[in-house]
């Protein structure tokens, strides 16, 4: 440990080429100030310092792997740093989905409020029956069973039969509702140190299966989709074995040869679910609105927290799920992106076979995460928190292509017939977060500074990257001195990254307070990290992040070519 910290405190590497830069620039200009000094020989000093950074990153990295990884192996992987081909076309894929949610809506606002009005009747209805159970839930009714022989045990009976009744109700409400409502608690439930142990119960069921459609329908759509003979093409068993809020899932056979399967193959369809594009472009309009009304009240300054550019970030993402072409085109992605890491794999389209509401790919076997983790001893455990995050942040710090779906039922793991290790397999790719060359690198800024508890910088950083400035010096200030705050807090517990889910409220309330607008993409990312965290604590609840986190911070900055400081960095 005091090697570690040695290490990190006190690098030799760092100190020496700060010394000599700061004699070679002290003697070209004595008057200019420390930055612009170090802007004037930026260019000439940084080949070495990323050289230097690289040790850094590499003794850190070997000391906190135990050896298991070696300096000259992390050293030659982070040489190789590029950016993501696929920025290279970034600007030219984007599609404005909101324009076609619109769209479909109607052409004239009338047609638009319309549809929405009808939706809001139709969640209403289903929303009604609660103003009957809420409150029985609460009242206890031991006169209904006058049979049993003690009061407390009639009391405590009468009272979970009303409030099983509430539950089971609200499942089906939320169900019935769709896939936009269904996401949100999918999320929530993931959040245990949030929501209460009785609220995940019940609706952790929403990750394993939602409500079908029936075996007619969707031989109705295969036969619009692939055609009458589809039957030649696959063998499907009519029983479905699994159903999300976009499709349901069958197990099948393939009966001819791809260029990407041989016949025989086991393979999944998903067939989506009736009338699924309306119920969320209607969602997605109300909310619009919703959050526009809530931006707008005075005094809260609820505009700075971005809700409406959440929402429409989140229209961006939720909107393509609903084209299955697209999620195939995410899952070879995915496939790309993973390629050198064995132990996370993507089931693999047929592109043949695939339409935009007919999706078919391999079949693959394993056991959700959670449900793998419950009876594992606790070293599997902790090794199956930390390939679940390590391949998250992966997404987010190199990749810039995050899986948006995290829940415990889109992962199934496995372990390897040949190595024995744990293997991880990512399901449901349709919502997936890209924030562009841009906006990453504005990502990786604030991140990082958070997970070097860099707190002054991180505030900073969020006041200089947003969109809208505020004039009030002061209330700059205030915030950047609350985000340091809430890092110095910190310091003698963990790590920002570790307990993302407990600051951002904070950081919003701070934005509130003070009048600054944050980035809908840190928003964004921050709660993508926030799903992962939930899965890995409940693993693991003593996870520490910063071992995992900060190589690939140090690349991310190296591939955005960043100036940065590892001295700075602190860890216990």
């Amino acid at each position: 440990m005091f090697l570690k910290r040695t290490i990190i405190e006190n690098p030799l590497w760092l100190h020496l080429p700060q010394q000599h830069a700061s004699r070679c620039l002290l003697r070209q200009n004595r008057a200019c100030s420390n930055v612009e000094r170090w802007n004037a020989n930026f260019s000439r000093l940084y080949a070495r310092r990323m050289l230097e950074l690289l040790a850094g990153s590499a003794a850190f990295y070997s000391l906190n792997n135990k050896g298991k990884t070696s300096a000259d192996a992390l050293l030659a992987e982070a040489r190789n740093i590029t950016k993501p081909s696929d920025w290279l076309s970034y600007h030219e894929n984007q599609k404005d989905w909101t324009k076609e949610m619109m769209d479909s809506l109607g052409t004239s606002s009338i047609s638009r409020w319309t549809m929405a009005f009808g939706r809001l009747v139709n969640l209403g209805l289903l929303a009604s029956p609660l103003l009957v159970l809420a409150p029985l839930s609460f009242i206890p009714t031991p006169t209904l069973f006058s049979s049993s022989k003690n009061e407390e045990e009639s009391r405590r009976r009468s009272h979970s039969i009303f409030q099983d009744l509430m539950w089971d109700y609200m499942l089906f409400a939320i169900d019935a509702a769709g896939p936009t409502f269904i996401k949100f608690v999918q999320w929530a439930t993931t959040r245990q140190d949030l929501f209460s142990q009785e609220f995940c119960s019940h609706f952790g069921k929403l990750h394993d299966s939602t409500r079908g459609h029936s075996w007619n329908f969707t031989v109705d759509l295969l036969e619009k989709e692939l055609g009458k003979d589809w039957k030649s093409l696959m063998q499907i068993e009519p029983e479905p074995v699994g159903s999300g809020c976009i499709a349901q899932v069958y197990k099948g056979i393939l009966q001819e040869s791809t260029p990407t399967m041989p016949k025989g193959s086991a393979i999944a369809i998903k067939v989506q679910h009736p009338n699924i594009w309306d119920k969320v472009c209607a969602d997605f309009f109300i909310l619009q609105h919703i959050a526009n009304a809530f931006e707008s009240i005075p005094f809260l300054n609820l505009d700075y927290l971005s809700v409406r550019d959440t929402v429409d970030q989140f229209a961006q993402a939720m909107l393509p799920q609903l084209d299955l072409v697209l999620e195939g085109k995410h899952l070879q992605r995915f496939s790309r992106n993973f390629a050198d890491n064995p132990q996370v794999d993507f089931p693999i389209p047929v592109e043949e076979l695939t339409t935009s509401k007919v999706l078919v790919e391999t079949f693959c076997e394993g056991t959700p995460i959670l449900k793998y983790g419950k009876d594992k001893d606790q070293k599997t455990k902790e090794e199956l928190a930390m390939l679940g995050l390590n391949t998250t942040l992966t997404m987010i710090f190199l990749h810039d292509f995050v899986h948006g779906d995290l829940h415990p039922g889109n992962i199934l793991v496995r372990r390897h017939p040949e190595t024995g290790q744990l293997c991880m397999t990512m399901l449901d790719c349709g919502l997936v977060i890209e924030f562009g060359p841009e906006q990453h690198e504005t990502v990786v800024k604030i991140l990082g500074a958070f997970i070097r508890r860099q707190g002054r910088d991180a505030g900073q950083l969020m006041v200089d990257t947003t969109k809208v400035k505020t004039n009030n010096p002061v209330d700059i200030e205030r915030f950047i001195n609350g985000i340091e705050r809430i890092i110095v807090e910190d310091a003698e517990q963990g790590n920002f990254v570790e307990h993302i889910g407990d600051y951002i409220t904070d950081i919003c309330y701070l934005a509130c307070r003070n009048r600054v607008k944050l980035e809908a993409a840190f928003i964004n990312c921050a709660l993508s990290m926030e799903i992962m965290e939930g899965i890995a604590s409940t693993l693991f609840p003593k996870i520490e992040v910063v071992s995992t986190a900060m190589p690939l911070v140090v690349k991310a900055e190296m591939m955005h070519r960043l100036p940065f400081s590892w001295s700075k960095y602190r860890t216990s």
